[in-house]
């Protein structure tokens, strides 16, 4: 039977919020069940003392079964949270998504479903509805971001959507995931040019956001920071053309 992973970095969780995380585990675990088995890791990026209490985690603990909680300070971003617990990876995949599931449990099961059929790398693709979640400066730091993986770093257009919050992988996928460097939201594009310009087998999965969900507002710092982020990329990658892994043994997909 295989092994899945699956990452959930949060910080600062409102109070509650291990209600939602419950929901959706339970529903993960009927899905696979004598199909996989799961363990939960949940990555508290350093929100600090007091953000996790006891019984919230213990009820999470109740239905996840095999379940891990790590935490580390300070607060580093969601690239490095991800990669935090990608490290400590035991299993043959790894799906990661944000802590409160966004596109529900059904996005984590059609990511393993195109792995386990061949996908070194899998990456969710955001529907229409989306952008209707975000606040002004999210839904351009989006846009931008589509626009300059193309125009500059030259990318499929299949491939456009790398800041969709869910992805997954094999442990071809893993040795790309953890030679990323970016510690906060454009980790994401950093790891998908990372796989497809070494060739992986990149597949995509559609997503839906749960009704009634919306996301925080981006400052200009925050956006302006991460665009410095994707210029480091650029210039890491398309300029100076930098290989990051050696893999174990040769892939025949990804371009």
């Amino acid at each position: 039977m295989h092994k899945i992973d699956i990452i959930l970095p949060l910080y600062r969780p409102k109070p509650g919020w291990d209600e939602h995380v419950r929901e959706n585990i339970r529903e993960l675990r009927a899905s696979f069940e004598g199909k996989a088995a799961l363990r939960f890791l949940i990555v508290d990026d350093g929100s600090g003392p007091g953000a996790f209490d006891t019984a919230a985690l213990d009820r999470v603990k109740a239905d996840a079964g095999d379940f891990e909680f790590l935490a580390y300070e300070p607060n580093r971003g969601k690239g490095y949270a991800v990669r935090y617990a990608a490290a400590r990876a035991q299993a043959d995949f790894v799906v990661y998504t944000d802590g409160d599931f966004p596109f529900g449990w059904r996005g984590v099961a059609d990511a393993w479903s195109r792995l386990e059929n061949g996908a070194d790398v899998v990456m969710g693709v955001r529907d229409s509805g989306y952008s209707s979640a975000l606040s002004p400066g999210r839904k351009l730091l989006s846009s931008c971001v589509r626009l300059l993986n193309r125009a500059l770093l030259g990318m499929p257009g299949r491939y456009l959507d790398t800041q969709a919050g869910l992805k997954g992988f094999n442990r071809r996928g893993l040795q790309a995931f953890l030679a990323t460097k970016t510690e906060t939201f454009l980790f994401d594009t950093e790891f998908i040019l990372i796989a497809w310009t070494h060739g992986l087998k990149i597949e995509t999965v559609p997503l839906t956001l749960r009704p009634g969900l919306h996301f925080s507002r981006m400052g200009v710092a925050v956006m302006c920071r991460e665009l410095g982020h994707f210029f480091r990329i650029l210039w890491k990658f398309r300029v100076l053309r930098k290989r990051v892994v050696t893999f174990d043994t040769p892939s025949d997909g990804g371009k």
